[in-house]
């Protein structure tokens, strides 16, 4: 007999024992005959079920002890489940042991499976399929259950492998870091030995200029020394060329200018008397012209009088009437 026939009919012994103590009000209503008909992997998974069962209900299915497991037990157990499917290695998962009494919400849950195979099959039962139909739908979806696992089992990476090339990446990283920093060190090196040598030329440049550069200025000083002096020199010469020039104009002007001068005096001296002359005789017929004018208005006054005293001594002998009148009057003579 091979170990997963011995460990089915334990399971099947264990399965009797529990329907023989249950009450018939907590009888499940999958019966020994149907667990036969099931296929071995069924009766795992509705022991399993019992067990979570009675583990919810506070009590513990008949047969079943707190003990440990010996070791024997547990190497046969580990044996029978790598020889197993991958869904029995999921459905013969040992359930977590008894925990000390604490709080409901501070107590972890009970371990629970993918999916509870009792409770598909009365659902089905309940929805309208019969038991045979509800056990066969209950296979179908452990099959593909079983497939999806293995499929996930196959794709899906270990944790040791994610571990691995974690750390893997992790010291690749750290290497990469350090090799970065040794660069940048080194960089910075190379830069510090750059900039003291380029410092080193620009002290070399700057003794050089700050040499070159008080030569020249020593040298421009000279020349502006020189320059000032010669500039001195012609300055001293313009000068007595100056003072030459001005005496030989004063000498020159004075003599020149005191013989003009004396002439121009007799010139303005003759030109003032005539203006003189010119000005009485101007005066002179002026006043002539004047007195003439005077006595040709007094004599046009006395003539305008005599005229207005003789027409008025005639205005009493003429007769000022109009024709119409006249003739009026010679009517009414």
């Amino acid at each position: 007999m091979t170990p997963s026939e011995q460990q089915q009919q334990k399971q099947q012994q264990k399965q009797q024992q529990t329907e023989q103590n249950h009450s018939p009000e907590q009888r499940p209503p999958m019966t020994k005959s149907v667990v036969a008909t099931e296929d071995p992997g069924a009766a795992d998974v509705t022991a399993e079920d019992q067990k979570r069962a009675a583990a919810c209900n506070g009590s513990k299915p008949h047969g079943v002890s707190d003990d440990v497991p010996s070791a024997d037990t547990q190497r046969e157990s580990e044996r029978d489940i790598k020889s197993a499917s991958p869904l029995d290695e999921v459905l013969h998962v040992e359930p977590p042991r008894k925990a000390a009494k604490q709080h409901p919400a501070m107590s972890p849950p009970p371990y629970v499976h993918h999916f509870d195979t009792w409770s598909l099959v009365n659902q089905l039962q309940d929805g309208g399929f019969t038991k045979g139909q509800a056990i066969e739908a209950m296979k179908g979806v452990r099959g593909l259950l079983a497939q999806n696992l293995s499929v996930a089992q196959d794709s899906l990476v270990s944790k040791s492998d994610v571990e691995n090339e974690s750390y893997l990446f992790r010291a690749a990283c750290s290497e990469l870091g350090q090799e970065i920093r040794n660069n940048r060190r080194l960089q910075d090196e190379q830069i510090r030995q750059q900039r003291t040598h380029l410092q080193h030329e620009v002290d070399i440049l700057t003794q050089s200029l700050n040499q070159e550069a008080s030569t020249l200025n020593d040298n421009v000083r000279g020349m502006f020394n020189d320059r000032k002096m010669a500039v001195r020199e012609e300055q001293k010469n313009a000068e007595s060329a100056v003072q030459q020039i001005n005496y030989k104009i004063s000498t020159s002007l004075g003599s020149d200018s005191k013989s003009e001068i004396e002439g121009v005096r007799w010139i303005l001296i003759r030109r003032s008397a005539m203006g003189i002359f010119f000005m009485a005789m101007l005066t002179l017929a002026t006043v002539r012209y004047a007195t003439y004018v005077s006595n040709e208005r007094n004599k046009e006054a006395h003539r305008r009088k005599e005229e207005q005293q003789l027409l008025r001594r005639e205005a009493g002998k003429r007769d000022h009437t109009s024709a119409a009148d006249a003739a009026a009057i010679l009517a009414a003579n």
